[in-house]
């Protein structure tokens, strides 16, 4: 197993026409590659007391058994966030706030989403060096990316009537 600090956390669920963001205020958490054959990771985040609201949404997702994808910014918050698709495990009460315990798989690796953007500057009809140059400015935006990745996976998941495809199923 290999353990890494949490430095970033935001849910994206499905908006009226964008995918919307939703930083998750952590104090402290890890994310920890189990490094089994499933390829699963766990993502424990250490809330402050915010109020009956946040907790109850995590004990809802929790009960629904509901998937979300999500952003995971690790080691440093100038990383690139790697985006995953995951649920809540656990919720547990602490003396100061709760943790929240996710179960969670990459929705994409990072070669994956270089081949979605150059696949897009190809459909947008870039070539040669303007082709480069957008590459590296479309690269930068990762936030962007993030959110173009979240709202494909759900409209796959509308089309087949189902919420987001689990690890076998997205692969």
């Amino acid at each position: 197993m290999k353990t890494f600090r949490l430095k970033g956390l935001q849910l994206v669920f499905p908006g009226e026409e964008s995918p919307e963001q939703q930083p998750v205020p952590f104090q402290d958490g890890l994310v920890i590659n189990r490094e089994e054959g499933d390829q699963m990771w766990l993502v424990d985040a250490r809330l402050p007391e915010a109020g009956d609201d946040v907790q109850a949404m995590f004990d809802e997702m929790q009960e629904t058994g509901e998937r979300f994808v999500m952003d995971v910014t690790i080691t440093d918050e100038s990383n690139d966030p790697a985006t995953m698709v995951g649920s809540v495990r656990e919720t547990l009460p602490l003396s100061e706030g709760f943790s929240v315990l996710f179960d969670a798989y990459m929705a994409l690796q990072q070669e994956e989403v270089f081949n979605y953007i150059l696949e897009s500057l190809v459909e947008d009809g870039y070539s040669g060096k303007e082709l480069i140059e957008e590459f590296k400015n479309r690269k930068a935006d990762q936030g962007a990316w993030s959110e173009q990745v979240a709202k494909t996976l759900y409209e796959e998941a509308a089309k087949e009537d189902a919420s987001i495809p689990t690890q076998d199923e997205g692969k």
